[in-house]
């Protein structure tokens, strides 16, 4: 019916396939394989992996809902910090390819890749291949991607082999595309659009797309017939490459009953969040700029200060003397607290990072990293948790030796 140039205009969409789930499979290699739904904090599903949703598991689905269908599935709490780092690092290794991007949401995008051909030397396929399979040896996760002649059309293509997939569409072979997809299917027609195309007769994107122009202009009003266009490969919708604001920071923290004064509980119980975050920060290959501490009191004031880092650091062994100084800083006595925790800022990745540590700071990272490793093993610990009478009964019972006064004096 229509047919265009090959190419007029060459537009890739990326989209993470079942993002959340896919990132909490991949930061936590147990889950790899099994069934995993998140959003438990708002008791409904935000995100579904592929093993779920073939036991029948749905996106929206009240948790309740999905323990009758499925027992066996993982439910979990969402992890946004973890969604917005694979989102950065996704859409860093997209722009390294292609140059421009743009983000249109934390886990799908679009990428310009007119006159790549020649300086990439690939094909538009191979191009499209490249960027997915960076992605996924990169982050452990999968995308699909799709590139045709418009926005519109790089979307559909993105969806028609999931997950994982890699579709190719030019200008002769729109039909082809469009042919099966039911019109709610589009991107910007809504469930009452599709009711409505439905009751004209029109069920499928090719039916839309092929129609006259006086008719769409007749019954729909200018957001459908910039669809229209776009789906007939007429590019109306230009890319907006402005970039998202990066992540920068990192936040734990802990709420406690009954609320205490104990300086040397207090002190514990803060540790403990620091080494938590720095672990997060560690994971995701960050050393931390800033540390930012705090102790909430029972009346809900905050008492905090700020921590600014000389050389960014990835253990928070190294800085323990600036950590307590900290904390002495803002305690008071005789004042009962209900809450703990840190936010970390200024992170920076391990790759850019060039280390201006000499001598003995320069052995005491290497020995920080030594022991750091026996501590995410659980093997050691550093007496976090030294004055939580409750944790020290746990803690006699286990076969872990604990550390818990070590100090930069000690590593260097």
């Amino acid at each position: 019916m229509f047919q265009i140039h090959s190419w007029p205009n060459v537009i890739l969409h990326l989209d993470g396939d079942a993002f959340f789930a896919s990132v909490m499979q991949a930061t936590n290699p147990e889950l790899k394989g099994k069934p995993v739904v998140t959003g438990c904090e708002r008791g409904i599903a935000t995100a579904v992996s592929y093993e779920a949703k073939r036991l029948g598991v749905k996106r929206g689905m009240r948790i309740f809902e999905i323990k009758n269908i499925c027992p066996r599935c993982l439910i979990l709490t969402s992890d946004y910090e973890a969604y917005q780092l694979f989102s950065q690092k996704m859409f860093a290794i997209l722009r390294s390819l292609t140059g421009e991007a743009e983000e249109y949401s934390i886990d799908e995008g679009f990428a310009d890749l007119k006159g790549l051909r020649r300086p990439l030397n690939a094909s538009y396929s191979k191009i499209g291949k490249m960027v997915k399979d960076k992605i996924e040896s990169s982050l452990g996760i999968t995308v699909s991607v799709g590139i045709s002649v418009t926005k519109s059309l790089a979307k559909l293509a993105s969806s028609a082999n999931k997950p994982s997939g890699l579709t190719i569409v030019d200008g002769r072979s729109l039909e082809k595309l469009l042919e099966p997809i039911p019109v709610r299917e589009i991107w910007g027609v809504g469930e009452n659009t599709a009711a409505y195309l439905n009751k004209l007769g029109i069920q499928t994107a090719l039916e839309f797309a092929s129609q006259k122009e006086d008719f769409i202009k007749k019954n729909f009003s200018k957001p459908y017939f910039e669809i229209w266009q776009e789906l007939r490969g007429e590019k109306v919708y230009e890319l907006n490459c402005g970039r998202k604001a990066a992540y920068k920071s990192m936040m734990k923290s802990q709420t406690f009953s009954p609320p205490t004064s104990d300086a040397g509980v207090l002190w514990a119980k803060l540790s403990d969040q620091i080494e938590k975050a720095f672990e997060k920060a560690r994971r995701f290959n960050y050393r931390v700029g800033e540390v930012n501490i705090f102790l909430k009191t029972q009346d809900f004031n905050y008492h905090a200060t700020k921590i600014k880092l000389p050389q960014a650091s990835a253990y928070p062994l190294l800085i323990r003397t600036e950590l307590k100084e900290g904390f002495t800083k803002i305690y008071r006595q005789n004042i009962l607290y209900r809450a703990t925790g840190c936010y970390l800022g200024e992170l920076k990745e391990n790759k850019s990072f060039q280390t201006s540590l000499f001598g003995n700071q320069q052995f005491a990272e290497e020995k920080a990293k030594k022991i750091y490793a026996l501590y995410e093993e659980k093997k050691v610990d550093f007496g976090a948790r030294l004055f939580d009478k409750a944790a020290m009964v746990k803690e006699r019972s286990s076969k872990r030796f604990g550390l818990p006064f070590l100090s930069f004096r000690f590593l260097a």
